[in-house]
């Protein structure tokens, strides 16, 4: 519906309409959603990561543009567990997403200095993740501790596209007709689960990110 709803705008679109190409890097936070489903032992939290890509955007008017962006994201998170002498286990998962938004961008402000609102929906792919932390075993008087930091194998039970939808703000400042840098607040909440969990087990597990970058775009 989205790609039908943008075809339908570039065919109405004006003559003075203008496209725009860039280039954005900056930080992320992310979250993951998850039932303890009897995990009394189990937190989760968020961790850090980066967004890097490419820009496009393309103006139908001075208030209304449709964006793209193509990026590259670290969307992580953090287990610990928590039973006495297993305060020390955790585990950290680095996952690296290709990501595509489409949003509507409605701009208001002055010829230079505009802010922006953006709304729309994003597509995703699962490249990489990487496991790192404290793992444990037991023998009949011993707890022994072990560190790991290794890539992942992906398995049947990991969903590798992933969709949801998005939104934030943000500030562009043109310095000519041509340039221009842009700061943007994204939030990018998953409508799919990354984790493929049999039905009886109930075990959804859905990312939520935000993310935080700082553009410079050529108008065309």
């Amino acid at each position: 519906m989205l790609c039908l709803f943008g075809l339908w705008l570039l065919s109405m679109a004006p003559a003075s309409a203008q496209w725009s190409l860039g280039v954005k890097g900056g930080w992320d936070y992310t979250t993951i959603q998850r039932s303890n489903g009897g995990r009394v032992d189990e937190s989760y939290s968020g961790k850090g990561g980066f967004d890097a890509g490419l820009q496009a955007r393309y103006a139908f008017t001075d208030w209304f543009a449709l964006c793209a962006d193509l990026s590259v994201m670290r969307r992580s998170h953090r287990m610990d567990r928590h039973l006495n002498y297993l305060d020390s286990v955790f585990t950290e998962h680095h996952n690296l997403y290709l990501t595509l938004p489409l949003m509507a961008d409605f701009s208001f402000g002055g010829a230079h200095l505009r802010g922006h609102a953006y709304l729309g929906g994003s597509v995703g792919y699962w490249l990489q993740e990487r496991v790192r932390g404290v793992t444990y075993w037991m023998t009949d008087y011993y707890v022994y501790f072990d560190e790991f930091d290794e890539k992942r194998d992906f398995t049947s039970e990991d969903a590798r596209f992933c969709a949801g939808v998005m939104g934030g703000c943000g500030v562009s400042y043109t310095f000519d007709d041509h340039w221009s840098l842009n700061v943007d607040a994204l939030y990018y909440y998953d409508l799919t689960s990354h984790h493929r969990s049999p039905a009886h087990l109930r075990d959804p597990r859905y990312l939520n990110t935000l993310s935080l970058t700082l553009g410079c775009a050529y108008t065309f």
